[in-house]
């Protein structure tokens, strides 16, 4: 060493690092390149002994600009550089460009498996001194790894597992824990060992984004297997949460004992199993469930009971005939009656939630938990705690998982979970948002307590009524123990609280509820009468009806429960009359003239014969309104509503309907002898010819036909009754005439109708006797040759000439060709005749096939091409047969029309 080398480094530890690197450049500037290389690596050698921070920073300065001198010059020695590295690297006194510049010419100067050993040892060098090289030690080793053909993962791991065992990870900086990550977490995963040094190597100092990416590294090792619970409270405190719950997973059975018996049913705090479907029981026990459901009192029950047997019952019913006839099935009207003058929970603000359907629980992050006296209400991303005297606190959530509920005890806030198998997890928030917790032993199983029964006054009410929850069933029970109403309930959502919380919340709307305890039966039943044709809640929700209906009652969510629960006493009047009708038991008696019918002329098809009813009351009430005015005058809009779609089509296709019928093979026979009774029931099908239905084209961008339409007419009155059929782009009217004559029909704006439709001759009378007919003499012929002369006369293909005599509503016979031999089907001379004329299918025109059917729906040509076939006297068909020749001159003229 120079003198002059020697004076600058004697002065290292006072001088500043600028002095150190002038005095330095100064003397090697006149020395040669190879010299200057040498005085460079000499001053490192000697700077790195001083230990100061500053002569560290020059000596790794100096060591650079030795590399940049040989780079410079072109002097590369390889292996000389590696001595020097293998020297000078464990001092820490040697730059990452350096190092890296080194792998690189590694790589150049030697084969991929010697270079990558060879680096390698350049890096294990500096872990055995206590110091990471450099950051990126990671990927520059993995890359010389794959070059070798070695797998990068291993490499990972080796390096993972030397950091560990020399206790490099505290002190590495965050780009090493990145890198480092999943390598760490595997080998601590297979070497309890190495684990325990994980658990040891906790960030120093802790800056957060180190100290959370160490805890996830811990999770993915599965470390909280064995992590002790005073841990979670000094070492693992303040955690992220999804991070904290993942270790609690991995130890759950020591961090959270179990304390007694799982959760009861009358636990608000918790989470009710799934139950298997109710309806899946055997059979002893799915008749004593839906006998206390049809016997219950409370309308929820009895809707969910009566739905299940319409919809998916039949089978049940089957096996168990006479079922129905043995119930006492509540009556909807006095059912409901009960639940409106006692209480509903909307009235304070509760949106009750069907057993049946709580399925269908809004989506979200949402719970409710009670604890004492504060309710804790989360509403995705925060927690809102009320005590009921007007305190309230809040918590901001952040990225708290859904699967968390928050508490508060009046003093801190938890968040709790509750596991499959009962087992409770409680953790402590610490921080001003709910995503940092801490697992503290003495709370860690604690959970919110609140009893699981209550009472309540609903608003305007004098007697106390008792809240009981029971398995995810809140029932409200008045003083003589009656079940007024059930709704779902799960610490899950926060539609519906907890028992004891529902005497502490207001009244919506005082009046309202006044108005509500002050009803008997004949306003029930009057509120009823206008939901009769309105089927579901969207259809209640439609138009204003809702306001209409209960004006006195000002708060919407309370006016729309209302008005739902009325449309589940309608339904609930309209199914149990389907079914007690279609077992053949006395069904209740009408409670409303319009769903009075004929003795002899029963029918489930309640709904639709309501609807053209009130179409028909309308239309014969506006053609009595004063004298016949010269052009047609609007007197009133109404809200559309259900089932004015199949009016069109049934004035079409009733004589259609009533053919099809007769055939044993045809589909669906009771749907259609109900829907058939159901139109003799109303004026539209008396026969009188005092009716016509009208089709007209509704334009893009014409009037709007949303709405029903009520029109005075110089002939009598008309109403639009359907914005379109089910295929066409047209919408229906119809129109009646006191005596029965009728002028083309125009209404302003619009283009005359498309299509006229006389009304039938279908009648009661006529109903009555080919009832009558079929029950004495079975079905009428039908044979191969009937079929033959049809298609010959009208001049269409044979299997459109069968599905029209033989067919069903649609004209077809493909069910009855499948049926089993032991079920009555096609004569075999009709079958046969299909199969040997198969081939007219292919070779025949669209015609007949765009008038007869269109997408495989009725297009109207089908019901009147089989009126004409009906012959005028229905006994006939047993006789002479169908009457073929007036069906195909009316089907040529058709054709001749079309220019066909």
């Amino acid at each position: 060493m120079t003198p002059e080398l020697a004076a600058l480094v004697a002065g290292a530890s006072t001088d500043h690092p600028r002095k150190l690197r002038s005095g330095l450049r100064k003397l090697a500037s006149p020395l040669p390149p190879a010299e200057r290389i040498a005085f460079y690596e000499q001053a490192c050698r000697a700077l790195a002994e001083v230990s100061t921070e500053g002569s560290a920073e020059v000596a790794t300065w100096a060591f650079t600009q030795a590399r940049k001198t040989g780079k410079e010059e072109g002097a590369s020695d390889v292996e000389r550089l590696h001595g020097v590295l293998l020297e000078l690297v464990p001092a820490g006194v040697v730059a990452p460009t350096v190092l890296r510049d080194h792998a690189g010419a590694l790589s150049a100067h030697f084969p991929p498996g010697e270079a990558h050993a060879r680096f390698r040892a350049v890096v294990c060098a500096g872990f055995a001194a206590g110091l990471i090289p450099y950051a990126r030690v990671f990927p520059d080793l993995r890359r010389l790894a794959a070059a070798a053909g070695l797998a990068k993962d291993d490499e990972d791991r080796f390096l993972a597992t030397r950091l560990l065992r020399d206790g490099l990870l505290p002190g590495a900086p965050p780009t090493i824990w990145a890198a480092a990550a999943p390598a760490l977490a595997a080998v601590a995963a297979r070497d309890g060992g190495l684990l325990d040094l994980l658990v040891a190597a906790e960030p120093d100092p802790p800056a957060d984004e180190t100290r959370h990416r160490w805890l996830e590294i811990l999770a993915d090792a599965g470390a909280g297997a064995r992590l002790p619970p005073e841990w979670f409270a000094t070492t693992g405190r303040r955690c992220p949460a999804a991070t904290l719950l993942r270790l609690a997973d991995q130890g759950e059975q020591h961090l959270f004992p179990r304390t007694g018996e799982p959760p009861s049913g009358t636990d608000p705090a918790a989470v009710p199993p799934t139950p298997a479907p109710w309806y899946d029981a055997p059979d002893a026990e799915l008749r004593a469930t839906l006998r206390a459901d049809l016997e219950s009192g409370d309308l929820s029950r009895l809707d969910r009971g009566l739905s299940w047997l319409a919809d998916k019952g039949s089978p049940f019913l089957r096996r168990n005939p006479g079922f129905l006839s043995g119930l006492s099935i509540g009556d909807p009207v006095d059912t409901l009656l009960a639940e409106l003058r006692t209480g509903i929970p909307e009235e304070i603000g509760i949106r009750a939630v069907l057993p049946a359907y709580s399925s269908g629980w809004r989506s979200g992050t949402r719970s409710i938990l009670q604890h004492r006296a504060y309710v804790t209400v989360r509403d995705d991303g925060e927690a809102v705690a009320s005590d009921g005297r007007g305190g309230a606190w809040k918590l901001p959530l952040g990225s708290c998982p859904a699967d968390l509920m928050p508490w508060y005890d009046g003093t801190s806030w938890y968040v709790s979970r509750q596991r499959p198998g009962g087992r409770w997890q409680t953790f402590l928030v610490e921080g001003p948002a709910g995503d940092v917790l801490t697992l503290e032993p003495g709370s860690r199983t604690a959970r919110p307590e609140a009893p699981g029964t209550g009472r309540v006054t609903f608003p305007g009410a004098t007697e106390r009524n008792t809240v009981r929850l029971r398995d995810g069933v809140i029932t409200v029970t008045a003083p003589d123990g009656a079940e007024i109403l059930t709704t779902a309930f799960t610490p899950r959502q926060a539609e519906v609280p907890p028992p004891a919380a529902w005497d502490a919340r207001d009244a919506v709307d005082p009046a309202g509820s006044a108005w509500l305890r002050s009803l008997d039966r004949e306003e029930v039943r009057r509120l009823m009468a206008p939901v009769l044709p309105r089927s579901g809640v969207r259809s209640i929700r439609r138009g204003g009806f809702v306001e209409e209906l209960v004006p006195r009652i000002t708060a919407p969510e309370l006016a729309h429960a209302v008005a739902e629960r009325l449309e589940r006493a309608v339904r609930c009047l309209f199914t149990e009359h389907r079914l007690l009708t279609g077992e053949g038991a006395a069904p209740r008696p009408p409670l409303f003239p319009l769903l009075e019918t004929a003795p002899d002329l029963p029918t489930r098809h309640l709904r639709p014969m309501v609807t053209l009813r009130l179409v028909c009351e309308h239309l014969l009430e506006a053609a009595a309104d004063g004298p016949e005015p010269p052009e047609p005058v609007l007197l009133r809009t109404f809200d559309r509503i259900d089932a004015t779609e199949t009016i069109g089509e049934g004035a079409e296709d009733v004589i259609g309907l009533a053919l099809s019928w007769l055939w044993p093979w045809t589909p669906h026979r009771e749907w259609t002898l109900d829907a058939l009774r159901a139109r003799a029931n109303t004026p539209l099908g008396d026969g009188s010819g005092r009716w016509r239905v009208l089709w007209f084209d509704r334009p893009f961008g014409g009037p709007d036909h949303s709405h029903l339409q009520l029109w005075r007419t110089p002939d009598g009155a008309l109403m639009t009754v359907s914005d379109r059929s089910l295929w066409r782009d047209l919408f229906v009217a119809v129109e009646f005439s006191p005596d029965g004559r009728f002028r083309p029909a125009r209404l302003p704006d619009r283009a005359p109708p498309v299509a006229t439709v006389p009304q039938s001759r279908f009648s009661p009378d006529f109903l009555r006797r080919l009832e009558r007919l079929r029950a004495e003499n079975g079905p009428p012929p039908a044979d191969a040759g009937t079929a033959r002369e049809l298609a010959e006369r009208a001049g269409i293909t044979t299997a459109n000439a069968v599905g029209i005599l033989y067919g069903d509503e649609h004209g077809s016979v493909r069910s009855a060709l499948k049926l089993p031999p032991d079920e009555p089907g096609l004569p075999t001379d009709v079958v046969e005749l299909l199969d040997a004329t198969r081939h007219e299918r292919e070779t025949s025109g669209t015609l007949e096939w765009r008038h007869l059917s269109v997408g495989g729906r009725r297009s109207g040509h089908l019901g009147r091409f089989r009126e004409r076939l009906m012959p005028d006297d229905p006994a006939d068909l047993w006789t002479s047969g169908p009457d073929i020749a007036r069906a195909a001159d009316w089907w040529r003229a058709q054709r001749e029309r079309h220019g066909e």
